[in-house]
């Protein structure tokens, strides 16, 4: 992805902070923390939260670019632009540093009800605590005790609320809730950070309600320029028939989207958006691959 602004003659006095170089991050509450998994107790609902990265073929050594949390019920996926690399910055550095800082934020309203504004204040604050160079998207999700769902995405990673069908076949998926990528021009979404004149407020915000049985998943992009919306549910709708885990469907579903990316005489909706742009692409488009899956169970 793009920066969004020209620095390459300012970068030589901004160097990256050697101490945010965590490769997971998770914030989970007290006992039910897992390593990559976590479990939430509502008022009406129980949720089965699992995240699965899968970086870059190139940037495995590093960790890749992505990051997320999982702060008792407000969840969160963050991609770093790729572009700073060409400067010689890790741009993982950032997207890692602003998701535990917005993790810290979002401490607060944990099972409340959370305003749009609550979101966005929750983001730029964490954003003035990073000293890292770099920009990211940002998709955060929140799911209250009654089961409303706000959500606040900036950029090109978002979320999708599934439901199940409840007339044959019983685990056909179907897209009840949607973000939409926001771009300046192709390939060069919108990002906080450094040189940015994006913030919070810009990002476009979401309402809707839950119910048990949903599928609740934020993707980075490595995920939605590889596959359908259709393609999505197929590879979800094994596992879920199985009974699986938010960590298998979330496995699943990220391995999917990174055996797509690597095939390269295949149709995928990067190539369809390039041709759309007047450029050529063909095949999918290796990336990074962050997939935050949230089930949400019957709290009984």
């Amino acid at each position: 992805k793009k920066i969004d602004c020209a620095l390459a003659d300012r970068l030589g006095s901004w160097v990256a902070h050697p101490a945010l170089t965590t490769n997971l991050v998770e914030v989970s509450p007290g006992s039910a923390k897992r390593a990559g998994r976590c479990l939430s107790m509502l008022l009406l609902f129980r949720l089965d939260a699992a995240a699965v990265v899968l970086p870059h073929p190139d940037k495995v050594a590093t960790g890749g670019e992505d990051a997320w949390f999982a702060r008792g019920s407000t969840f969160g996926v963050f991609d770093g632009v790729g572009g700073w690399a060409e400067q010689g910055i890790d741009p993982g550095l950032f997207s890692r540093a602003l998701a535990v800082e917005t993790a810290r934020e979002v401490a607060g309203i944990e099972g409340a009800e959370a305003a749009e504004e609550d979101l966005a204040r929750a983001l730029d604050t964490a954003r003035s605590r990073v000293t890292a160079v770099g920009t990211c998207t940002a998709c955060l999700v929140h799911l209250s005790a009654s089961g409303s769902l706000t959500a606040l995405n900036l950029g090109d990673s978002g979320f999708r609320l599934l439901r199940p069908s409840r007339v044959s076949p019983p685990h056909r998926l179907a897209v009840t809730l949607r973000s939409r990528e926001q771009q300046h021009r192709f390939n060069c979404p919108f990002q906080l950070g450094v040189g940015s004149g994006d913030s919070a407020a810009d990002g476009a915000v979401y309402s809707g309600v839950v119910r048990a049985g949903d599928l609740l998943l934020l993707v980075t992009d490595g995920v939605t320029d590889n596959l359908s919306e259709r393609q999505i549910c197929e590879a979800l709708a094994g596992p879920l028939a199985r009974g699986e885990p938010a960590r298998s469907l979330a496995a699943a579903l990220a391995a999917s989207a990174h055996e797509a990316s690597l095939q390269p005489g295949r149709s995928s909706p990067f190539a369809a958006a390039a041709q759309n742009a007047g450029l050529s692409h063909s095949g999918g488009k290796p990336d990074d691959v962050t997939v935050l899956c949230v089930r949400v169970l019957d709290g009984s």
